[in-house]
């Protein structure tokens, strides 16, 4: 997973780190930003993602890094999704986060 604020470098996740998205049945996902559980729900319309706030997020024994913070700023609200055969991309005018299978 890598991620892009808008106007700035593209930013892989360090080393050991896990940052996952899965999209549930009822407009649920969940996500793993490193240490932090966090759920909500989103909605597709054509090639527009909505996701709603964050709920429910735990740390897991360690602190919330910037890099966190940027994840989560960038997944929240509406994102174009571009979707291949390898790739999740989910852009907006605050940045972009890309996801590999």
């Amino acid at each position: 997973m890598s991620l892009q604020p808008r106007g700035e470098p593209e930013q892989a996740t360090a080393a050991g780190a896990a940052y996952t998205l899965t999209f549930a049945t009822g407009n649920q996902f969940s996500t793993r930003g490193d240490c932090a559980m966090c759920t909500g729900t989103f909605g597709l319309t054509g090639n527009t993602l909505a996701t709603g706030p964050l709920v429910g997020c735990t740390l897991i024994a360690c602190p919330e890094t910037a890099f966190d913070s940027r994840y989560k700023a960038l997944l929240a609200g509406n994102t174009t999704v571009a979707l291949s055969a390898t790739t999740l991309e989910l852009s907006s005018l605050r940045g972009v986060l890309r996801f590999k299978r």
